[in-house]
């Protein structure tokens, strides 16, 4: 009779746990969904959110589909390249103007922002489980370059790394197995190359150069200081000078181009960055989001962030570029060129991290090579 009545017990004092558990996640869920009706509710009293986004990775169809999602709130979107919309947001903080909730850019421009505090964390404002859940980004984590890791969230992760074009009537991609290739004697005085210290142009790929453990100072030394590299501040020019053989090889140049100026019927490609022995990295590109603080739209700027990150906007990000390979892994990569898209197995070098910010120590390497071949520029 005693161990009936403790096994009566135990049965009952089972079926409470299981209940108290069931109904604490319960309670849990309902506590993410009550935050998230609230916010959008008060984001449609709002009526509106205004964004400052980059030119290039942040295509119109990104924000007319969250309009049809959202069709209460309107999004005003301010387009244009960091050297147009940075000197903008910092004269509106001065006049004590508080216009814009979000900031879609490049990693290295937010960075200078962060380091300003015009930034207010994004982790306290993700809200669905969708985009909370690490295991549905790349290598079951979110990435985020600020040191706190809170503030700047890449979504991106396309594979890349230090872009070699070339005219296909002069060089062959099989000559190029490793980047230390493009210092073979052959090429010396071929060579057009953008100009990496400028931060428009090639600031994320130097800083992947210089910090690669495969490549180093040692590479942008003898790149800049024994190559006769010709230098050009104009990204076309440096197309079109491939294009008519004037080099064979440019240096820093964009990918993109070459595919574009190849669909145009002149002979330019790339180097693929998986073809060569040293690790590739992933991109970030201008795919960035932060959240501006003193929004004045915070409930709208909350909705936006985690509409965008979520697996309909990561797939609208995506699709609508057609070459970038969004961070989430639980949305089709079919439509990503293989050039650009992550392989199982392979490892990458994100170069968008804290400790690998600061381009100076590059930068000045590239002076001392020039400035020793009597070419400071």
């Amino acid at each position: 009779m005693k161990r009936t009545k403790r096994s009566i017990v135990t049965v009952l004092f089972l079926q409470s746990l299981f209940s108290w558990t069931a109904n604490a996640a319960a309670a849990e869920k309902a506590s993410w969904q009550v935050d998230w009706e609230k916010t959008v509710q008060a984001a449609k009293q709002e009526a509106q959110i205004v964004i400052y986004a980059a030119l290039g990775p942040y295509h119109p169809q990104i924000f007319s589909e969250f309009q049809k999602d959202y069709p209460e709130i309107k999004a005003t979107i301010i387009h244009g390249n960091s050297s147009r919309i940075s000197p903008r947001l910092l004269a509106e903080r001065r006049a004590g103007k508080y216009l814009a909730d979000v900031y879609l850019g490049g990693p290295t421009s937010l960075y200078s922002f962060y380091q300003n505090k015009l930034f207010d964390p994004l982790t306290p404002v993700l809200v669905l489980p969708e985009v909370v859940d690490t295991s549905l980004w790349w290598d079951g984590k979110q990435l985020y370059i600020d040191p706190e890791r809170k503030h700047i969230f890449v979504n991106e992760g396309s594979v890349s790394g230090f872009t070699i074009t070339y005219n296909s009537q002069l060089a062959k991609a099989v000559e190029f197995k490793s980047y230390w290739d493009l210092l073979q004697p052959k090429w010396k005085g071929k060579i057009v190359s953008l100009d990496a210290r400028d931060p428009g142009f090639g600031a994320s790929e130097l800083r992947y150069v210089y910090y690669h453990p495969e490549l180093g100072g040692e590479f942008i030394r003898r790149l800049f200081g024994e190559m006769d590299v010709t230098l050009s501040r104009e990204h076309q020019q440096a197309m079109d000078w491939i294009g008519l053989g004037k080099f064979a090889l440019c240096a820093f140049c964009r990918d993109g181009s070459a595919t574009k100026a190849k669909a145009q019927g002149l002979p330019v490609d790339y180097i693929n960055h998986s073809d060569l022995k040293e690790m590739p990295r992933l991109r970030g590109s201008a795919s960035a989001i932060t959240l501006v603080n003193r929004a004045p739209h915070a409930n709208a700027a909350k909705v936006f962030i985690n509409w965008y990150l979520s697996r309909r906007g990561q797939i609208v990000y995506q699709e609508s570029h057609g070459d970038r390979d969004s961070l989430r892994v639980d949305i089709p990569k079919d439509k990503v060129p293989a050039a650009q898209r992550r392989s199982a197995g392979r490892k990458y070098f994100f170069v968008d991290s804290p400790e690998y910010m600061d381009v100076k120590p590059a930068v000045k390497i590239i002076d001392d090579a020039l400035g020793a071949k009597g070419r400071a520029q």
